[in-house]
């Protein structure tokens, strides 16, 4: 009986900390993005931004001076200036059996993209934290990603570096720039039997670079560029790719009216799916090898089909 019993609880911690299926999911922050990769049994872990809270205020800080003088101390970043990597990306890493992750991919210098950077480094070991090239001489890198780094690598990525353990590849950017939104890292590559494209807030002109550059990339689930905003997802990319799902993360009643309702349009000539976290909350996509996968969502209702708006 003891033993079975010690059986059963090895299996359990096995099976809970190294899932035999792998996800792409999105996280529901609100107005902001982050999204995780985890391949099989945990093989690697590739957190794509972290959220963070948009504020049109400079943090204040008090007590022990700066964060850069302070990078541990809970003095150093008021938590009322955090978005909701501690609530929410936090805990279901741990429930994954997460304590390591391989690769932070930031996708660009914006708040809503890196502004919780600093939760997810000083709680979990970071192997390497990927940038588009250019941005570590901004002051976003310096403020809010350098104080915290500690043993964390910092890698400048263009699409002709590929760092280690990062199961997608590097598309964009091609040189190097200052961290706005046209030098987002754009990543592609398998998951599971679909094949991924995600681009922080890549601008349509980039996403046409990356069609010129990449000619024969297709992508099958794409996650819209700038929450869903017109600046991207470029109509003609979007014909020549005929993705089949995409993902939106935007902020509930936020203030900029993402999705955009032509960006749905776009979407709905192409007979694609679209789920979005405004609606539909965390949006998971589970596979088990490259030939089985399924999405887990609140609700299957595409997208491109309502007729409300923000």
């Amino acid at each position: 009986m003891v033993g079975t019993w010690l059986f059963a609880l090895i299996i359990g911690f096995f099976l809970g900390h190294f899932p035999r299926t792998g996800e792409f999911t999105t996280f529901d922050i609100g107005q902001g993005d982050a999204a995780l990769l985890r391949e099989p049994y945990n093989k690697t872990i590739t957190l794509i931004d972290t959220g963070g809270k948009v504020s049109f205020q400079k943090p204040c800080f008090s007590g022990q001076g700066s964060a850069e003088n302070n990078p541990h101390g809970k003095q150093g970043w008021p938590k009322n200036q955090e978005g909701h990597a501690r609530s929410v990306i936090v805990p279901y890493l741990h429930a994954r059996g997460i304590s390591r992750i391989n690769t932070l991919s930031l996708s660009h210098q914006d708040q809503d993209h890196i502004g919780d950077a600093r939760v997810i480094l000083t709680t979990f070991q970071v192997d390497q934290v990927l940038l588009p090239a250019g941005m570590t001489k901004q002051a976003a890198f310096r403020k809010r990603i350098q104080p915290y780094l500690g043993r964390t690598k910092v890698v400048s990525v263009t699409d002709r570096v590929q760092p280690a353990n990062l199961p997608l590849r590097v598309l964009h950017p091609f040189q190097p720039g200052i961290g706005e939104n046209e030098d987002s890292i754009a990543l592609g590559g398998r998951v599971g039997p679909l094949v991924l494209f995600t681009a922080g807030d890549l601008d349509q002109a980039g996403e046409k670079k990356v069609l010129a550059r990449y000619p024969s990339f297709r992508p099958d689930l794409i996650k819209f560029g700038h929450h869903g905003s017109r600046t991207s997802t470029n109509k003609e990319v979007l014909a020549k790719w005929q993705p089949t799902h995409g993902l939106i993360s935007a902020g509930r009643k936020n203030r900029y009216g993402h999705p955009n309702q032509e960006v749905l349009a776009i979407a709905a000539q192409q007979k694609m799916i679209v789920y979005d976290t405004r609606r539909q909350g965390m949006l998971r996509y589970v596979y088990e090898n490259h030939n089985k996968g399924h999405f887990q969502v609140k609700s299957f209702n595409d997208l491109t089909n309502s007729k409300t708006t923000n």
